[in-house]
């Protein structure tokens, strides 16, 4: 921790637990890091939780693994990941009272709290990563709930970068420290005035760059917004829906999120139309982004696409419902029409030709002039115009002047929204923009061709009356894949050809620059990887030419092609020779390529690459670029919010590197109002938490912790010693009744309800809701069932989706089945997602004269005449599946644990082969009952062959079930083929 306001952070939430709040990009990283090194280095037992998904805390220990790794931590004290895969249940408490620092799924330490694995009273605290997640359903707030209760003294550290999402209810805030059990707010935003002071003392070098569009993609982006607003209005007045403030706006990402809420208590009532406006509101949006992202051939074939689906969505060649609503009403219109055309221009376009000369030759074949292309008989010339990006002419013109500033040269990083724009900038500089967009082009080409072969199939096939049509038409279609198949070879050795052209007239070329990106898969492999190749194609105009005289490379690891000799510096007198080399002479040509080679050999295999280096880097996983490459020049290509301040850190902890930032933005765009926008936003929400700071009523009891009070002045308030009785308004002002049968009365009333649930259950809500409503919660691994509510009751909970999917499989009879075999009342609860509709079945099928016997409906009669005493109960949320438990529990006793029907737990700590394991359990007559019996008995798959039946039974334990197992298993290996 360089930065002051760092260690300001560290020492107030090591002092006193709360929820610390800091601008995106201000590195609250390292105050979770200096917390994880602090505690790796003392025998104290943290949990680290997060609160976003498991992927996030995946990524997250990957990188505070490395991270502390890198400061020195021992390997030994480094945290751990808890999976239920990787540690087993019988080690999990030797694990935690060794201390450390766990990371793991909050289900997982409430699973190892409930069956006593963990011991609380040993956790020293929790820290909680994106904790504006938490709610009163989430599981990690069922986990804090049970640390406090237990736990008084641990401390609980919360951290979030999300201020907006904070103030986007009323009393979210409160709501927030409430769930939490914390009393404390830090906030930090970026004009708070000691990150101001220091941030602003060593600012980078900054160079704003606003670019404007073409008239193309004005022309474009206008067309997209009146779609926009026509689509609104209709949706308006179709549902007489309230204003939706936004809708004129091009911050998408805000408004989809405004128009998911005004919908979502209408939407299961929304007809057919109103939901293809929804769809088509968000495509819209979508494209907006799309625009300035993609290059002009992706983006036309994008549209291409969207109108070829919508048009056989409404024609009905897709059949299935549930793209129904994906039908775009929008391309009808007369904006589409010009969104097409001025997407079209970028492209290509079209020139009438004179009837009086005849066309050149050139304009007959695609390689020999890619510029002009005629279109057959249509007596039209298709000129190809391959609109360049225009931030990739500012991109090259930015890379000319680093090249030609002299007294700063260093590592040139440029970051960029996701890897697809990586892939779009590393073919530019590799092939130069026009060769790139005319690859582009020829694929798009091609791809439209293979479509309309499709369509005319299809036209024939319909058009087929007879046996003998079809059969006529099947060899026609025999007959053109076998043209297109050598059409395609012979343009795949065209085309290698040419490839192989260019590799060899560029083989001469030898670049001062050169170029590395990151890899495509940053989990399997977060190291950087140089490769290189001198792969390049010449375009044609000015662009491409000076930009390959650059020496910019393509960095490509796996073909290793013609990679360029390395440069000898001498004074060219001839007399270097080594004392060191045993008499060789560097001056004779074989030895100097027997050294060439060598050379060679060791760069290509340790990757070794001479700087500068151009590294392309996404937004994402920017955490540590910095540090690692120390670039001196820095292009922002696509504008962001945590990048920017990232840079800003990265100046002030390096106030003597000289950093040169340059930021590239669309002028008048939807890229830079929503740049503005997420500005003005997390201002405005710092503002409002600020102003509800002072405001906010918090419990002093909240936190939960030890409380050092006087007992003396608690005796004085003792209603039983005291001589004023409270009275009781309900009574009529008569005293409480202190009773000693009334004490036992409420006692019993008060008394806990259990509940048994199966492990799995814990990645749901449910068990929150059920411990928040007063019940006792025991985790069991169930044979059956996923709640025991009484002896006689046992319920196997489906959502709707787990529904369709179990008897697609037929996972729910057997489940069913093994119920029904067991408990007098086997239930089956389908509970609803209350962000869903209310219905199993779309209201448009309910219209129809019939239901299919395939359809869910008639699949639950036919399960409830299968098993006559099965219940089916509909549940619209959590909360109403308690109140539907507190229903069937009444009059009913508890469950016992004891007497319930429990997987037996499989004792890791025991010396199993479990290559042997994994075969014996294909073998028939094989459980997880009766398999650890038989691993304890039998030495290997040779010994169980030779066992009798007798034998088999015995050890097996097969005589409850009439030696069916042994039988089984006794035939298997005893039957002859």
């Amino acid at each position: 921790m360089s930065l002051e306001f760092y260690k300001q952070i560290f020492e107030d939430c090591l002092n006193d637990d709360g929820l610390v709040v800091m601008g995106s990009g201000l590195g609250i990283h390292n105050i979770i890091l200096g917390f994880l090194k602090f505690y790796s280095d003392t025998d104290d037992l943290v949990l680290f939780l997060d609160c976003q998904s498991n992927e996030s805390l995946q990524n997250s220990y990957l990188f505070y693994h490395e991270r502390l790794l890198n400061f020195g931590i021992k390997y030994s004290n480094l945290p751990t990941m808890v999976n239920v895969e990787t540690v087993s249940s019988s080690t999990k408490t030797n694990m935690y009272s060794k201390g450390g620092v766990y990371f793991g799924a909050s289900s997982i330490f409430v699973l190892d709290y409930l069956t006593k694995r963990m011991p609380c009273n040993l956790v020293s605290g929790i820290i909680i990563q994106n904790a504006h997640r938490i709610t009163d359903t989430s599981i990690e707030y069922l986990l804090i709930k049970l640390f406090r209760q237990n736990n008084k003294k641990g401390f609980i550290k919360a951290f979030t970068t999300e201020p907006s999402l904070l103030v986007d209810e009323i009393g979210k805030l409160q709501r927030t420290m409430k769930y939490l059990h914390l009393k404390k707010l830090f906030l930090w935003p970026r004009f708070h005035q000691h990150i101001s002071l220091i941030l602003d003392k060593h600012p980078p070098d900054l160079v704003e760059l606003s670019i404007g569009m073409t008239n193309s993609m004005k022309r474009i982006e206008e067309s997209l917004n009146l779609n926009t607003q026509r689509c609104i209005s209709s949706l308006i007045a179709i549902n007489k829906l309230p204003r939706l403030n936004g809708g004129g706006s091009s911050d998408s990402e805000s408004f989809d999120q405004i128009l998911k809420q005004q919908l979502k208590p209408i939407w299961s009532k929304l007809n057919l139309h109103s939901k293809q406006l929804v769809s088509s509101i968000k495509l819209l949006n979508q494209l907006k982004n799309n625009l300035l992202v993609y290059d002009c051939v992706t983006f036309y074939s994008l549209l291409l696409y969207i109108q070829a689906s919508s048009d056989s969505l409404k024609d009905g060649l897709q059949s299935n419902s549930n793209y129904v609503d994906e039908v775009q009403p929008w391309l009808e219109s007369k904006e589409a029409q010009n969104l097409f055309s001025a997407a079209q221009e970028r492209v290509y376009r079209f020139k009438k030709l004179n009837s009086l000369r005849s066309p050149p030759k050139k304009l007959k074949t695609l390689n020999n002039d890619s510029s002009r292309i005629s279109s057959g008989g249509n007596n039209l010339e298709r000129i190809l115009t391959l609109e360049d990006n225009p931030k990739w002419n500012v991109l090259y013109q930015i890379l000319q002047e680093i090249e030609e500033d002299q007294e700063k040269q260093g590592t040139i990083l440029i970051f960029v929204k996701d890897e697809a724009t990586v892939n779009q900038l590393s073919s530019y500089l590799d092939y130069g923009g026009y060769s790139f967009l005319l690859g582009k082009y020829e694929k798009f080409c091609s791809n439209q061709q293979y479509l309309d072969e499709l369509k005319k199939r299809k036209e024939e096939n319909n058009n087929s009356n007879n046996n003998n049509n079809n059969n006529n038409n099947n060899n026609n279609n025999n007959n053109n894949n076998n043209n297109n198949n050598n059409n395609n070879n012979n343009n795949n050795n065209n085309n290698n050809n040419n490839n192989n052209k260019s590799l060899s007239s560029n083989n001469d070329n030898s670049g001062g620059y050169s170029r590395y990106r990151r890899t495509k898969n940053f989990k399997d492999n977060r190291k950087q990887q140089i490769i290189e190749t001198s792969k390049k194609k010449k375009g044609k105009g000015t662009n491409d030419q000076n930009l390959f005289n650059m020496g910019i490379q393509l960095v490509d690891s796996h073909n290793k092609l013609n990679i360029p000799n390395p440069k000898f510096i001498g004074d060219g007198s001839g007399d270097n020779v080594d004392e060191n080399n045993n008499g060789l002479n560097i001056n004779d040509a074989s030895t100097i390529v027997s050294m060439n080679e060598e050379i060679n050999g060791l760069n290509e295999f340790y990757e070794l690459l001479s700087p500068p280096y151009i590294v392309i880097h996404p937004i994402s996983k920017s955490l540590t670029i910095l540090d690692e490459i120390r670039p001196t020049f820095i292009i922002v290509y696509d504008p962001d919010i945590s990048i920017t301040r990232q840079i800003e850190v990265y100046k002030a902890e390096n106030p003597g590197t000289p950093v040169r930032l340059y930021f590239m933005t669309y002028s008048d765009s939807s890229e830079e109002f929503q740049y503005i926008s997420k500005l003005q936003r997390e201002k405005s929400s710092f503002e409002k938490l600020i102003r509800e700071k002072t405001n906010l009523i918090i419990d002093t009891e909240q936190e939960g912790k030890i409380q050092l009070v006087d007992n003396s002045k608690l005796e004085l308030l003792d209603d039983r010693k005291s001589n004023y009785l409270p009275r009781n308004s309900r009574l009529g002002g008569l005293m409480k009744n202190f009773d000693s049968t009334t004490d036992n009365t409420q006692q019993q009333q008060q008394q806990k309800k259990t509940i048994i649930i199966d492990s799995h259950e814990f990645k749901s809500s449910l068990p929150v809701v059920l411990h928040n409503n007063g019940y006792e919660i025991i985790p069991l691994r169930l044979e059956v069932g996923d709640f025991v509510l009484s002896p006689i009751h046992c319920i196997e909970r489906k959502s709707v989706s787990d529904l369709i999917g179990s008897f697609n499989s037929g996972r729910l009879f057997t489940q069913i089945e093994g119920m029904n075999r067991i408990y007098k009342n086997p239930i089956l609860l389908i509970e609803f997602d209350p962000n869903q509709p209310f219905y199993l079945v779309a209201p448009e099928e309910l219209q129809k004269d019939y239901l299919s016997p395939f359809s869910l409906p008639s699949k639950l009669v036919f399960l409830t005449k299968t098993f006559p005493r099965l219940r089916v109960i509909w549940s619209r949320s959590y909360y109403s599946t308690t109140k539907i438990y507190d229903q069937i529990k009444d009059g009913y006793p508890e469950p016992d644990p004891s007497m319930v029907n429990v997987i037996p737990e499989v004792n890791d700590d025991q010396n199993y082969n479990f290559n042997a394991q994994d075969v014996l359990r294909t073998m028939p007559g094989i459980n997880d009952k009766n398999i650890n019996l038989i691993m304890d008995n039998v030495e290997d798959l040779f010994h169980l062959s030779k066992l009798s039946l007798s034998e088999l039974s015995t050890i097996m334990n097969d005589s409850i079930n009439n030696n069916k197992n042994a039988t089984l298993l006794f035939n298997f290996f005893n039957n002859q083929l």
